[in-house]
């Protein structure tokens, strides 16, 4: 199923190219501010309880054909998760065969409340003379399902609900870095969405297609398989820092292959298999930047 929030924080369903109002299976739904916390609190309703849920959405689903996802405005799909986490380094990327150590894919930082938007958003980008280029990177994440603390690796893919995509946008050299901050959590940096898909439908997380187009041109192409550290991993190691709570939202990382500049007026697409295709444009408030940028060992592409 592939979940999602539109117009005033209304719970959708996507069927074909179609989105099926499914709010009122949803005890108290209605009830909920139209804001980005009120659809959270939907949203989040819906991954504690969706084994209890699931008949009546299917059901709605089923009885009725929904409105056409262009006259709708679909919103991300957890506007304000109780966690926003991404990786840092965590693709085998480089020009070696040797793997990363897990203390370097191991490694994660928080995106701030205000970076995310959704579908046809709009990623602004400030007038910073110290860095080098903004980049886009077009990420797969995923939905925590239930509360996590301490999750053995084995059993980690249970506490899952879903998967989406997710865009890191970063900004480059930016120096005496001692936080993420000026570098990836400013306001509209992660756009996400347009859509939470269940896991059922995702039969392997190692096993995913993720590209990116910039201005209609395919810039990255690369698979989950070359992930360092695999979701389950990830989770076994976070649950051991931190209580991952239902609706916390956890990006994968990037395949560094490909990064490209963006700049006013861009237009970026992002797509992970079967997670439907996200969308947004750029406002650029300061000069042109077209570095390249790259981690060491990292090959240019473009």
């Amino acid at each position: 199923m592939k979940l999602l929030l539109f117009n005033d924080y209304n719970l959708g369903v996507l069927k074909g190219d179609r989105v099926v109002d499914v709010t009122r299976a949803v005890p108290n739904a209605n009830q909920m501010p139209k804001t980005p916390l009120g659809g959270e609190a939907i949203m989040e309703n819906v991954i504690e309880n969706f084994d209890s849920l699931r008949s009546k959405l299917e059901s709605i689903v089923s009885q009725e054909g929904g409105v056409p996802t262009s006259e709708v405005k679909i919103r991300p799909p957890l506007p304000r998760p109780p966690n926003a986490l991404c990786a840092f380094s965590n693709y085998q990327d480089r020009d070696t065969t040797e793997p990363r150590p897990p203390v370097y894919s191991l490694d994660f930082f928080h995106k701030s409340a205000s970076s995310i938007i959704g579908q046809d958003g709009l990623v602004e980008l400030p007038d910073l003379p110290e860095a080098l280029v903004f980049q886009p990177e077009p990420e797969f994440a995923y939905v925590m399902g239930r509360t996590a603390k301490n999750v053995p690796e084995g059993q980690a893919l249970d506490y899952v609900f879903g998967y989406m995509n997710f865009a890191d946008i970063s900004a480059r050299n930016i120096p005496n870095r001692r936080t993420t901050f000026l570098h990836k959590s400013q306001d509209t940096w992660a756009p996400m969405g347009p859509v939470i898909v269940t896991k059922d439908e995702v039969p392997d997380p190692q096993n995913v297609q993720v590209k990116l187009w910039l201005n209609g041109e395919q810039r990255q192409d690369y698979n989950t398989s070359a992930m360092t550290q695999p979701v389950a991993a990830q989770i076994g190691w976070l649950s051991q820092c931190i209580t991952l709570q239902p609706g916390d939202v956890v990006s994968c990382g990037t395949h560094h292959v490909g990064l490209s500049p963006i700049n006013e007026g861009d237009r970026v697409e992002v797509e992970g298999q079967g997670l439907e295709r996200l969308r947004f444009s750029v406002k650029s408030y300061g000069p042109r930047k077209d570095e390249f940028w790259g981690p060491p060992g990292v090959r240019r592409v473009h």
